[in-house]
């Protein structure tokens, strides 16, 4: 008995819904590679603040900054006001009461920019500076930061 009755097909299998990456990885993977991208910038950054932050911290600069700012032929050479600027070079290190310094620290003035190179030995916990002097930028002229050494008196 047939009575032309065509049974329905089955219904197809339930689609499984996608998962969440799935349906967001166009925006999220552009996002974690920005994220991390980010994350490296703030840690060099911190990093490379902190270790300037050392230095700058360090009485070899304190004391060039210092000597450099109030002399008179530097500011005629720079222009007032004379700054240090953000980015310096060099080495320094500390053990105990002795260590040594090797810094080139920028500075600018008004005028013209100039770097104050300085090379000290620490012994016994006191600084002593074999090199103390600044060189404008593009003119040559260096500017000697140390006092002249006094002569010995002989002993008679």
């Amino acid at each position: 008995m047939n009575s032309g009755y065509i049974p329905a097909p089955p219904p197809p299998p339930m689609a499984l819904p996608k998962s969440w990456f799935a349906r967001n990885w166009k925006w999220f993977v552009p996002t974690l590679i920005l994220g991390l991208v980010l994350l490296l910038a703030l840690f060099v950054g911190g990093l490379l603040t902190f270790v300037f932050g050392l230095l700058k911290s360090s009485e070899p600069y304190q004391h060039a900054v210092a000597v450099a700012s109030s002399n008179p032929e530097v500011v005629r050479e720079l222009g007032a006001p004379v700054v240090p600027g953000w980015y310096l070079t060099g080495s320094e290190s500390e053990s105990g009461s002795s260590g040594n310094a090797d810094l080139a620290i920028p500075l600018k003035g008004k005028l013209h920019r100039g770097t104050v190179y300085v090379v000290a030995k620490k012994t016994k916990g006191v600084w002593s500076y074999d090199k103390l002097e600044m060189l404008v930028e593009g003119r040559e002229i260096r500017v000697e930061l140390l006092p002249a050494p006094t002569p010995m008196p002989e002993d008679k």
